[in-house]
């Protein structure tokens, strides 16, 4: 298998050590992307005064045989008859001020902080990119501490250290010794435009590093009830609980069903496959036409009518309408 592309590639420092390695992502969320999709009545638009412009019969999840006898329905045919009626477009992220209302541009955009109702310190972009911290080319490992002191909770994203060419003999001590002390490095790096606090941890293969959340940014836990007295028996029962589940980890046990799911109803539809409108002059200019062309008609007909007299004249009307308007749609 291919090695991934690295994030970062610089040198690790630690006393008068200098090893060259590179950051490799050790783990990502996965999740299904959706685009937003506008969806509308292909006759949207047609005014409701002339309901005979959609000439095919009322969907029903029924249809006759050649035997005249009454037949269901799939799901599938009636998903296909309800894609059918419906015309699907791409949306897009419109920026409103809103104060007016009026759309904005993306580069008008400047970030701003609420201190108070209604009121925001506005930040100057080039204010925001100076107080950015320089993407580093080392990596200063200055502490080692007890693996076993160390909270998983500080523990924000991973990362694998690779060496580079060269540095194997140096990587492979450096590990060799933090497993068999059963220690964690603790470094410091900039990059993202931050600076990270990282924990290096050794695994049986190779050291993982780990950005950590700053200690503001972990929250207190809730009361649990420590506190309370529990009993000799009472403790033995959970403990002997515990031993009943006793069991190796094994990560690959776990499924994503959402994800799961969500991947089988993609693949189930697959072949319903849709094709997306773009607005284009010529489709604006669809239904100004079609008015026209409903005015004209009605304008030749109040022109018969008057040449013509008839005893119902409403009536006929709309009945002219029908015939005329369906084939003018087809052409």
């Amino acid at each position: 298998m291919a090695m991934q592309s690295a994030v970062w590639s610089g040198h690790l420092h630690f006393g008068l050590v200098v090893m060259p390695i590179r950051l490799l992502v050790a783990a990502r969320t996965k999740t299904t992307h959706f685009r937003r999709l506008y969806r509308k009545p292909v006759h949207e638009g047609v005014p409701t005064s002339f309901p005979s412009f959609s000439l095919d019969r009322e969907e029903s999840d029924s249809d006759l045989n050649e035997g005249g006898e009454e037949t269901r329905a799939t799901p599938e045919e009636m998903n296909d008859r309800h894609m059918a009626r419906h015309q699907y477009s791409p949306v897009r992220q419109v920026l409103q001020s809103e104060d007016t209302g009026r759309e904005i541009r993306q580069e008008d955009v400047i970030k701003g902080y609420e201190i108070g109702r209604n009121e925001f310190a506005a930040i100057d972009p080039q204010q925001l990119k100076a107080a950015e911290i320089e993407t580093s080319d080392t990596i200063d490992l200055f502490h080692f501490v007890k693996a076993t002191t160390v909270d998983p909770i500080y523990f924000e994203r991973s990362y694998y250290v690779a060496p580079d060419s060269g540095a194997e003999k140096v990587y492979t001590l450096l590990l060799g010794a933090m497993r068999k002390e059963e220690c964690f490095g603790i470094a410091r790096i900039g990059m993202h435009r931050r600076e990270h606090m990282l924990i290096l941890r050794p695994t049986k293969d190779c050291l993982v590093a780990h950005t950590m959340f700053h200690a503001n940014e972990v929250r207190p836990g809730p009361h649990s009830g420590s506190t309370m007295e529990i009993s000799d028996r009472e403790l033995s029962m959970a403990t002997a609980l515990i031993k009943g589940y006793e069991g190796e980890f094994d990560p690959t046990q776990f499924k994503d069903l959402y994800q799961e799911r969500i991947r089988k109803l993609i693949d189930a539809e697959g072949r319903n496959r849709i094709e997306t409108h773009q607005a284009t002059p010529a489709s604006r200019r669809g239904a100004p036409d079609l008015m026209e062309q409903i005015r004209l008609s009605l304008s030749q007909i109040e022109k018969r009518s008057d040449a013509k007299p008839s005893k119902k004249p409403v009536r006929k009307t709309p009945a002219v309408v029908v015939k005329k308007k369906p084939q003018r749609l087809r052409a």
